[in-house]
């Protein structure tokens, strides 16, 4: 399984990749939309994990992108800023799931396999 994190935070990115590799998932991680679409161009995953506040272009141009590259891969949308508007937005794209920061990496494990299970 292969997973692309897309956040500015590289704390966030290091512990994603952590725990997420400990499980046996590959990962990728962009700090940027465009690195994370230039990847997207390139490499196949099964799931996008995006933060939504980001310098420059913010994680729902990151999830457009993705919906037109990959229009059938899942992705996990996480912010620090979960608020209602923010849900509303992402359903919006086609987005179901997302995880509130922080989160434990319990939280995190739970949420990759949720997404990828509303996608089989």
């Amino acid at each position: 399984m292969k997973v692309l994190v897309v956040d500015d935070d590289l704390i966030v990115i290091k512990s994603c990749c952590k725990v997420l590799e400990a499980e046996g998932i590959e990962i990728e991680s962009a700090n940027t939309v465009e690195l994370g679409e230039a990847l997207l161009l390139n490499k196949a995953f099964d799931l996008m994990l995006t933060d939504i506040k980001m310098p420059g272009q913010d994680g729902f141009e990151m999830i457009k992108c993705a919906k037109q590259i990959r229009p059938d891969m899942p992705i996990l949308m996480m912010t620090g800023y979960l608020t209602s508007d923010t849900i509303s937005n992402i359903r919006r794209l086609g987005v179901k799931n997302y995880i509130s920061k922080p989160f434990t990496p319990e939280e995190l494990i739970k949420s990759v396999k949720t997404a990828l299970n509303s996608f089989t």
